[in-house]
């Protein structure tokens, strides 16, 4: 099976709450579409052709930079005959409205997904619901899946690692104040990315508990599927605070990493509490299409149509469904 064989084939667009207005207000929220760019990349460049702060332009969620993507955009106190100025490659700015505040992650309800899987060598019945394991896919690491090693360096006060990682410039052996040269959240992210690299694991070990599964390579080891269906649960991501098992302080352990190192002093604005997240996500009413696949001589595509709520990756169902494919 191929995924993702052209951008085309991997569309993605953001379902989110906009309060919109009919006053002219500080914020404008424009609809993006973007094709080969990552959203942080994007927010960037914006900010640096607008001469604002990245911090000015507000946005719900990061997206594939590899796909067609569709997502919204606020920007503040930016006329709307600047933003309709910028031409960039591969990217479409609509104005959608006014609005009294900026778009957050808060706002995001979740993604609507069209995919196209090729190559396939023959059509087979997939089922309209499937529960999904709800790990964190590569796509959550980076361009160079190292975020979490990032994030893992910050925690171990190992910022010189840090900034070499980034490839920051440090002036002065300042290398706390070279990290936060960084945008707030993007550190916040490098953060995350190294919990949701534990979380990971934590769960692929439970998984592999159950006598019915299957284990897929991915960039940081293997990701543990069921075959059958299993009642869901909760697993936290690690923190100064999370209630830890055996299991998961071993995680750390191997890691060298303990709960206090989440208590980074010097930088107390990357300092949060634990959060949870569900092991399963319920993918219902699943659309799926088969066709001839022009690409593959002699092959089958699908188009395969779905909602899944914010967090979750839909590269993830394509490899449960390459699962049930080889069943």
């Amino acid at each position: 099976m191929k995924i993702k064989q052209i951008p085309e084939d991997f569309r993605v667009t953001e379902i989110i709450n906009l309060n919109l207005i009919k006053n002219k207000t500080d914020y404008t929220i424009w609809k993006l579409t973007k094709k080969g760019w990552d959203s942080f990349k994007i927010i960037q460049t914006l900010a640096r052709i607008l001469k604002t702060k990245t911090k000015f332009i507000g946005y719900a969620g990061n997206k594939d930079k590899q796909a067609i993507t569709t997502q919204y955009l606020s920007f503040y106190k930016i006329s709307k005959e600047e933003i309709e100025k910028i031409n960039i490659k591969d990217i479409i700015l609509e104005f959608i409205g006014y609005a009294p505040d900026r778009i957050n992650l808060g706002t995001l309800k979740g993604n609507e997904f069209k995919l196209i899987l090729r190559d396939l060598k023959k059509e087979i019945s997939l089922p309209k619901e499937i529960q999904l394991e709800n790990y964190f896919d590569e796509q959550r690491f980076g361009n160079k899946a190292n975020t979490h090693l990032v994030g893992k360096a910050i925690l171990k006060k190992e910022f010189k690692e840090a900034c070499s990682l980034l490839g920051l410039e440090v002036k002065n052996n300042d290398f706390i104040g070279a990290i936060r040269t960084e945008q707030r959240r993007l550190l916040r992210f490098y953060i995350s990315s190294f919990q949701s690299y534990i979380w990971n694991k934590n769960l692929a070990a439970i998984l592999r508990k159950e006598e019915d599964h299957k284990e897929i390579a991915y960039e940081f080891g293997n990701l543990v599927f069921t075959t059958t269906k299993v009642k869901n649960f909760k697993l936290p991501l690690i923190n100064f605070d999370t209630e830890t098992d055996k299991l998961l302080d071993n995680l750390l352990k191997e890691e060298g990493i303990t709960k206090e190192d989440f208590l980074i002093k010097s930088m107390p604005e990357l300092i949060s509490e634990t959060q949870e997240r569900e092991a399963f996500i319920e993918v219902k009413d699943i659309r799926c299409t088969w066709s001839k696949d022009e690409l593959n001589k002699g092959k089958r595509k699908v188009e395969v149509c779905f909602f899944l709520p914010k967090g979750s990756y839909a590269t993830l169902l394509t490899k449960k469904i390459d699962l049930l494919l080889e069943a």
